[in-house]
């Protein structure tokens, strides 16, 4: 009797951590050295329930495998020992080049050596799809641009965005095509049979020259419509697309998927980018075809045509690739943007350069900086979760600041907050306060703010709702506190 052999019989195992310091979110991917590869997409840690060890499925050599995990989980994957090695290569390569561009908060996936203990209690993975990229890629579309490199890194970031739109878009046609129905449209042709509304130079032409036709308008029922054929057009537009060979794996299904539908448009007229360009601009939706908006938006920008090629990417040898999200930066920006809604106009400052409190010693910079009823207030921006209270780094960093800190048209802090983030699910508001223990009196308070959930990041209405819901819960864990603080100082003088 012939036995047969499992494919990974002789199956080793690499354990991998994702951003071992719960500093950076990020997108990688790893080729396996046989024509596949493996990707990871690491999600923010406030999204995730706690730390998890899990186990995913076994990789084989040549297939895509993807692996979903939020900051501080260990994935463990087990594939053949030559396909190991090789991921561990792609791992050193993404950590030089992440070495390279002056990262100072560790890497976003390391390798790591669990104990017996921890393999045996890894729970079973979920596979991963391109939808938590697409979630990862929407953290990125809520980032302002100012902060540049210091806050986003990775050469291919702009084909990597281009897919994550395809996916959208391909998700939009998706739920609408089953609605694209005939409609009556109006065409005007020649015809050796009349019908509908006749042109009376075509019949004073036709009695002259004895040609029997005669020119038609009338209205028909037809799926070539306007805005089945910018559709169909930026459909063209994915499945024809290049993709960088490090993103083929997650590029292919999308190409798959744009062809199925340009199928079902086949009565479609095609039309090339620039027209279907000029159709939307100049197109007027009837209310049978507002479903189709959402769709529509994401055409226009697929047909916009910007790269997707990383320049100078194809010519390295390396197949492996990181793309990061500093989330300390990103969730300071969050904060920095609802504090433009809640605090006085125009006093919001971001990054105040703070004197060190040494004579000739370094100086730091203050996170936020504002005016909040009046009050001058410090603040500062602390990725953190589950903490009991203000840590002691934390305390001492403020205290440096309360002193120093000193801004150009605002003038010397009254009281100091530290932001922390909590899940969504929480409600927030103050933890805790700190008095300080020299004069004169001031207060630092710890402040928990709700994080945004997976939906608040969706659409830019969701977005704004969140950023007013945040601003709110800062100033009413502020504004009373700056109220009670200026009687107390009023008292005092008196």
């Amino acid at each position: 009797m012939k036995t047969t052999t499992s494919p990974l019989a002789s199956s080793v195992s690499i354990a991998i951590k994702a951003s071992a310091r719960g500093t950076r979110a990020g997108f990688a991917v790893l080729d396996d050295g046989a024509g596949g590869a493996v990707t990871f997409t690491v999600l923010p840690k406030p999204w995730a329930d706690g730390r998890r060890t899990v186990w995913a499925n076994g990789h084989l050599p040549g297939s895509s495998t993807h692996v979903t995990l939020f900051e501080l989980d260990t994935v463990v994957i087990a594939t053949e020992p030559a396909v190991r090695d090789r991921i561990a290569q792609g791992l050193l390569e993404t950590a030089s080049t992440e070495l390279r561009s002056g990262s100072q908060d560790g890497y976003l996936l390391e390798r790591v050596r669990l104990a017996p203990a921890d393999e045996d209690a890894a729970a079973t993975a979920t596979a991963g799809t391109l939808e938590d990229v697409v979630r990862l890629m929407l953290l990125v579309k809520r980032q302002r641009s100012s902060f540049g490199g210091a806050a986003y890194q990775g050469t291919p970031e702009a084909s990597l965005l281009r897919i994550v739109t395809q996916q959208m878009f391909l998700d939009e046609v998706g739920r609408v095509i089953g609605r694209a129905r005939p409609r009556y449209r109006t065409w005007t042709e020649t015809l050796t049979t009349p019908r509908g509304k006749l042109s009376a130079q075509s019949i004073a032409l036709a009695i002259l020259t004895g040609r029997p036709t005669a020119e038609s308008t009338f209205d028909e029922l037809s799926t070539d419509t306007d805005v089945l054929r910018i559709v169909l057009a930026a459909l063209r537009v994915v499945a024809t697309d290049p993709a960088p060979s490090a993103l083929a794996a997650i590029a292919a299904p999308l190409q798959s998927r744009a062809i199925g539908f340009a199928r079902r448009l086949d009565t479609v007229t095609i039309i090339d980018r620039e027209r279907a360009l000029l159709a939307f601009r100049r197109l007027a939706l009837s209310p049978l075809d507002h479903p189709w908006k959402p769709a529509l938006d994401l055409a226009a920008e697929i047909l916009s045509r910007k790269a997707i090629m990383p320049e100078g990417r194809e010519a390295s040898a390396s197949h492996s690739l990181t793309i990061s999200l500093y989330m300390e930066k990103w969730w300071e920006q969050v904060l920095a943007d609802a504090l433009r809604i809640c605090a006085d106009h125009g006093t919001v400052t971001e990054q105040l350069p703070v004197q060190s409190p040494w004579a000739g010693g370094e100086g730091g910079n203050a996170d936020l900086y504002f005016d909040l009823g009046g009050q001058t207030i410090l603040a500062d921006a602390k990725y953190k979760l589950d903490e009991s209270g203000i840590g002691a780094s934390d305390g001492y960093q403020l205290f440096a600041y309360s002193y120093m800190a000193d801004g150009p048209s605002i003038g010397k802090p009254e009281i100091a907050a530290v932001f922390y983030p909590v899940r969504g699910a929480a409600t927030g508001g103050t933890r805790s306060v700190l008095v300080r223990a020299t004069k004169p009196d001031f207060h630092l308070r710890l402040i928990e703010l709700t994080f945004p959930s997976k939906d608040d990041v969706a659409t830019d209405l969701a977005w704004r709702s969140y950023l007013e819901r945040l601003a709110s819960q800062i100033a009413g864990a502020l504004r009373p506190i700056a109220a009670v603080e200026m009687v107390s100082a009023r008292q005092a003088t008196v």
